[in-house]
């Protein structure tokens, strides 16, 4: 049994990850059933990626020496990293990173943010359509369960994160390829082996 508040924690982000919809299948006897029965991380896991992704950005966003000038998203599944956007120099881009190496528990960190300035707001913004009409084709798709992977859109650049089987990252990434306006699909999965039959 999860003690209180960690309990509570568990519901709030679970509830946030995958809409109202898991809610009344959450409280069962105190058990996380409905995250659970979608997400191929234990609640742990789910935690902790969490907790990464806010201390990244709390150290990021807290820094006089970034805040202002950086445009750095943060992305942690199954406690690897994903760090996307712009910085206007190198040397904040190593930065960047180095923040992200100061957090417990993260396994690897996969530095995909480029030396530029901060994207525009419409660029964006067609980041997040791409993002919605992935995950919509990924729902969709036969062969896969599109809640455990994750879809992260940079510069019209997809990245896809999951615990999967390499016969479902190869569906999911040819399904995403499928969708207008991507420049390019990057797999970034850790694979597991096919549930024995």
């Amino acid at each position: 049994m999860l003690p209180p508040l960690r309990l509570i924690l568990v519901i709030l982000i679970t509830v946030a990850l995958y809409g109202c919809a898991a809610g009344p299948a959450i409280v069962a006897g105190g058990a996380v059933v409905g995250a659970a029965a979608v997400d191929r991380r234990d609640t742990t896991t789910m935690v902790d990626d969490n907790t990464i992704e806010l201390k990244i950005k709390a150290a990021i966003y807290t820094d006089d020496t970034l805040k202002r000038d950086v445009h750095v998203n943060v992305t942690s599944y199954n406690r690897v990293v994903l760090l996307t956007g712009e910085t206007p120099t190198a040397a904040m881009r190593d930065k960047v990173v180095h923040h992200a190496q100061q957090v417990d528990k993260v396994k690897k960190i996969y530095n995909e943010t480029i030396v530029a300035p901060p994207s525009e707001f419409a660029s964006r913004r067609q980041d997040t359509w791409i993002t919605t009409k992935v995950k919509s084709t990924l729902l969709n798709t036969e062969g896969i369960k599109a809640l455990n992977i994750k879809v992260v859109t940079e510069n019209q650049i997809v990245y896809l994160m999951g615990l999967v089987t390499r016969a479902e990252g190869d569906i999911a990434a040819d399904k995403a390829r499928q969708v207008k306006d991507i420049k390019q699909i990057v797999k970034l999965f850790e694979y597991i082996q096919p549930p024995t039959k």
